[in-house]
Formats: structure tokens, sequence, C-alpha cells
């Protein structure tokens, strides 16, 4: 019988001999490259196949076409997949005309899904097996061919259960490949009402928590122990990982993570205690408990934690360049809301951040980034994370200055991320909304959505494309140099301090700016090509907190994200923008002092901006990122935002009222 086998780590050599050992002829087998991230004290596939004569491939995506196409042409009878650790998709499955079958680590249903076997020891298992299945579209969800079960003593650990379930599979594969060879197995469907499903586990996962019962932590040493990467803890800022531990009851009760003993070294936990019997520091070597008391210093009644700890907790410095801009000052407004943030900023101008000048954690240089690049480099250097927020977007100097726009929002923020990278600072890059120019997707999705421009001759996409070749650059080198960096695309922010009236007379400013200036001018307010376009409108307060909380990148969250920043409940065409601005307009306290309503005039959008312009119809984000990611939901409707933006410029413009106005 023909089989092709997609194979990984112990579990994919016992499974690959046992298909030799029952007469299977494998035509190809299917593993995966080695990380240098992973400590690789298990057999290897690649050797495996190599030994027995089989040609071996390691594709980064096996589900890729060409790929499914050229297993196709061996034409298998079956599939087999051995702790491979990526789905295979319906197409591949279905190339096997007798079926796929996998082997998992656990007694399914129970434990479907990622590290069965560490997941058991932490949650105290007392018998675990492996089992073959039918492979379908669901994980782990088809049909049992058969299982074995494996008992978990109180001393077995990662290592030792990892031994008996290697066993396990020799033994059930032993009896049912041949069966199967002959077309002479049963099945029977999964019961759907006792499936567990767990997900895969990190590093960090071996975190301890203090406050659990001694039960429960010695259960994670038991399952993270080495080769695994281990259980840890910390004192001060010192961490120590723990390879070993016994459950304790015979000491008097403490607060969890007390030091009852350092000879031997014993922890108190939220009920019990955990003797440590063997463990290191971090850059240490293996050694038994009370010696690693004595390396780390521990005294008795000494505190325990699962975080680092030090002596002064030190404020994470952020430097934002462009921080007189409408998103940088709403945004330092709120890192000063917050004390465990130093705000450093340069901008041009500071008119918009004058309220925040001499405060203790806002520090402020006035500059150019096209200059100051000495500056910008010595800051990226000294701080944490890095906001470059500077940038021409405003639609009509896409047409009118495109080269500079090219230059500035392009070639000026690629300098700053070298020096991100230069010097592995974590950089939140502002990328648009206008990166998925006229996709056709109901909602623009940042994972899938295509990014469509129109023609060369079309100038005003010189932003949207030197935004997006950024993004990709900020892309690859995360993925190739290990940039930390997350994306964030606003959509359609406005509220207080947007722009300035002088640059809306220039032409130079968002639509809501231009649109009240025609209102206090008394002029007609021009809508392009009938102000049909819709866009969805994002108060400025809702859209700074989901940037800080990008910022503050609990878990390490959004590492590597892209992050839609809108309200698609706020889904509006320009004209209804400007017919809701005047209505709001009509009902301020301030409105007798401004000529009366002009009117709206349709004007062609090529007319006002020039012929190298092109609109969109729609711009409405997918916002799932967001929610998942930062626990975000925007709440402000618009109708708030625009009484807030039109109060605040009309309050600003009341001082230039002439006196026979007032």
């Amino acid at each position: 019988m023909k089989a092709v086998v997609f194979a990984y780590h112990d579990m994919g050599c016992i499974g690959i001999n046992a298909l030799v050992n029952a007469g299977y002829e494998i035509e190809a087998i299917f593993t995966h490259a080695d990380s240098s991230n992973e400590n690789h004290f298990f057999a290897s596939v690649a050797r495996t196949a190599a030994e027995q004569g089989i040609p071996v491939y390691a594709p980064e995506d096996v589900n890729h076409p060409l790929w499914v196409d050229r297993i196709r042409t061996m034409a298998p009878e079956v599939i087999f997949s051995f702790y491979y650790r990526n789905l295979l998709s319906d197409q591949l499955l279905s190339i096997a005309t007798k079926g796929a079958f996998n082997l998992h680590g656990s007694l399914l249903p129970k434990y479907r899904g990622r590290a069965p076997l560490n997941w058991a020891l932490v949650n105290g298992e007392t018998e675990t097996g492996v089992t073959l299945h039918r492979m379908v579209a669901r994980a782990d969800a088809g049909a049992i061919i058969a299982q074995d079960k494996v008992s978990i003593s109180a001393d077995d650990n990662a290592l030792t259960l990892h031994r008996k379930l290697n066993a396990a599979a020799e033994h059930l594969l032993a009896d049912c490949l041949p069966a199967l060879r002959n077309g002479q197995i049963s099945e029977r469907a999964q019961d759907n009402t006792q499936v567990t499903v767990v997900g895969r586990r990190t590093p960090d996962d071996g975190r301890i928590d203090w406050s659990q019962p001694a039960e429960v932590v010695n259960n994670l040493v038991r399952a993270v122990t080495d080769p695994w990467p281990g259980a840890f803890g910390y004192v001060g800022a010192a961490k120590f990982i723990i390879w070993k531990g016994k459950v304790r009851h015979d000491l008097p009760a403490a607060k969890a993570g007390t030091v009852l003993s350092v000879n031997p070294l014993v922890v108190a936990c939220g009920e019990g205690a955990l003797e440590v019997m063997t463990g290191q520091s971090e850059n240490g070597v293996y050694m038994q408990g009370s010696q690693l008391a004595q390396t780390l210093g521990l005294v008795n009644q000494a505190l325990l934690t699962n975080k680092p700890v030090s002596a002064v907790k030190r404020r994470t410095r952020v430097l934002i360049l462009g921080v007189n801009g409408f998103i940088g000052n709403h945004l330092t407004e709120r890192l000063l809301q917050d004390d465990n943030f130093d705000i450093f900023g340069l901008d041009i101008g500071s008119d918009a951040i004058s309220r925040f000048i001499g405060h203790p954690r806002f520090q402020f240089v006035e500059g150019d980034i096209s200059i100051h690049s000495e500056w910008i480099e010595y800051h990226i250097k000294k701080c944490d994370v890095i906001l470059p927020l500077v940038a021409i977007a405003t639609p009509i100097e896409y047409t009118r200055n495109p080269l500079r726009v090219f230059e500035l929002d392009f070639e000026e923020n690629l300098k700053i991320i070298r020096d991100c990278v230069k010097y592995k600072k974590r950089i939140i890059f502002p990328s648009t909304s206008e990166v998925y120019g006229m996709c056709d997707d109901p909602n623009f999705d940042e994972d899938t959505s295509n990014l469509v421009v129109g023609p060369i001759n079309k100038q005003r996409w010189i932003y949207s494309v030197s935004k997006q070749l950024l993004d990709r650059v900020l892309w690859a080198y995360g993925d190739k140099e290990g940039l930390r960096f997350t994306l964030f695309r606003p959509f359609n922010w406005m509220g207080p301090r947007l722009d300035n009236l002088n640059a809306a007379r220039i032409g130079s400013s968002r639509a809501i700016t231009q649109l009240i200036l025609n209102l206090v001018e008394g002029s007609p307010i021009k809508l392009m090509d009938g102000g049909k376009q819709k866009r969805c409108f994002t108060d400025i307060s809702d859209g700074v907190e989901a940037l800080f909380r990008i910022i503050e990148n609990k878990d390490n969250n959004c590492d590597g994200q892209i992050i839609n920043i809108g309200n698609p409940d706020n889904e509006a065409s320009i004209k209804e923008l400007a017919e809701q601005l005047l209505a709001s307009f009509e009902r301020h306290p301030l409105r007798d002092r401004f000529p009366p309503f002009a009117g709206f005039r349709d004007v062609e959008s090529s007319s006002y901006y020039g012929k190298g312009y092109q609109d969109v119809e729609h711009r409405k984000p997918a916002i799932r990122n967001a929610r998942r990611l930062l626990g975000w939901t925007p709440e402000v409707t618009m109708d708030k935002t625009i009484d807030a933006t039109l109060d605040f410029f009309l309050r600003t413009v009341e001082l230039d009222v002439p006196e026979e106005k007032k």
C-alpha cells in the first residue's frame, strides 16, 4: 500500500519505522526544518528517512498548490501524520484514496489540540495514551481506529511520560497498521460530549503562580521539566528554574511565595508548600535545591514572585515624533494620565502641546525630522517605544506635492525604522486605512484583504503606496531580524485639534475641518463628486485609547500585529457628515456670531484636487484584531464627535470675530 507521511519528533520516527515493518511503500516523507530556538532532544525524521532511503522534504507550506499537485502525482492510497505540526488541507487529505490517519498523544476526544502530554501533567491526570484516528477537516476530530492507554504515576514528568507514550505508540502501530493495510479495521466516532481542547504552550507558560496549591505548582514543574524550558520564578529581578519538586504539608502556613527553609529549599504555596529538589539560576547550572538557595542568596522569609521585581520600577520611555500633531498631542495627554510613562517629543511647532510644557514627565524639542537626525537616533537608542507620527496625510498634497510626500512619508521614516532595527527598539508605526485603496471587501481585514491601488498617473496613490511599502519593510525586518513592531491603521479619526482653519484655507486639511471653515466663513460647502463616498468616522478618544493599549502591550499581544482602529458603526457618506455638521452648527450657542449657511455645491474631485486624484467609494474596517488583542471596542457615536470637533473650532475662532459682531 502506497503511503505519504508527514512526521516530526520521536513519534515521527516511530511511525515511519512501524510503516516500513508493516510493509507499506512510503513514497515521500514531509517534515519540518529544525528550529534553532528549540531543544532537539528527540530523534530526527529527516535522518530516519535518509537511512531508510526515502525522499524527504521540509517545505514551509505543504498546503501550497504546487506541493498538493506534486503529492497528487505520487498517488498515495493512505496519508499518515505522526506529530506533524501543521494542519493538512482538505485538498491534501482528499488525495489519499483510502483515507488519512493521524497519531495523537492523548486518549481522544480528551485533549484535542497542541501539547496534550504537557497539559495532562499540568492538570494532574493519572491516565493518558495515544490514539490513531481518521483525519477530517477539524483537527483531531475524526473517527478513532485504535487507542493504547498509559498510566501516569506521581513520579512521572514530561520526559518519562514522553518515553511511555513512545512505547505505547510502537505497540499500537505494530498491532493496527497491518490490519489497516488489509482493510480489517473498525472505527468508532468520538463522543463529542467528552471533548476537551487545549492550545499551544510557550516557555512563558512555565511561570509559577505561588498562590496555587502545592500540588498544582508541582504538576507544572513536572509538565515542563528538562528538556522542556522549565517552571520558573523570581527573587527580586533574578530568574530561577525549578526542575524537580516535592509537595510538603508538614510546615506551618505562610504567605504564598515565602521561603520557609533554605536547607532544604521549601517555598510556601496557596495550600501546602513545595520543596525544590533541583533547579538552577537563569544562567547557572543544574544543582540541588539547597545550593540553589545559596546561589540566589535566599534567606528564610524571603519572598519569591512570578515576575521580576526591581528596586525602583523604571517608567517606559516613549518617543513621539510629530508630537504636536493630531494623534501625537492627544496620545501625550493619555500617556501623562498614567504614571508609567516618560514622553520625549519632537515637532516643528508646539501650539497643540503647550499645555504639557513644563510637565516633569514630558520633554519637548522643537525640530524637523529631516534635519535633527542625530537627536532622533540618540533618543531612539535611549527610549523603549518609538512612534514616528510625522507624515503628509492630506489628499490635496498627494497630487500637489507627490515628491515631498515620498521624501517625508517614506524616506525619512525609513531612516527611523532602520535605527529601531539597529538599536533593537520596539516601533509602533502608523500605517493608514488608505493602504486598502480600492479593495472591494465589505470590511477591510488586516490579514486577508487585498491592497488595491490605481494607475501610475493617479499620483494620489503615492501616500498609500509609500505607507504600504513601509508596512512591508517593517514586516520583513520583524520576520528576518526580530524587530518588535506593531502597525496600526486609523480610520478617519476626528476630534478637537484635528487641523487648523489656516490649513483648511489652503486646502491642506481633513474633510471635517474644511467643512467647518465653509460654515465659519459663510462659503458653500463643496462636496466632491456629490459627497457619495462613505467613511467610518472614529472619535479621537476611542482611537487614542486603542493606541495606548498597543503601547501597553499586555502579554506582548501586539508584537508583529496589524491592527485596524476604526468605528464600523459610524459609517456615513461625506454628504451625510456635512448634513450632520450643519445641524450641529445650527444649534450651537455661538451660531449667531457666524454668517448664514451658503448651501451645498457639488464639485468634480479632479477640478479640486487635480487630474492625479482618484477616490474610493467606501472604507470600512474589520476590527476583530483590536477586539481580540486589545479588548477594545469603540464607544463614541458620530454625533458626539461632530459636536465636540465643531465646538473646539468655533471657540478657537471666536477670538478673531470683529468687534461689531460681538
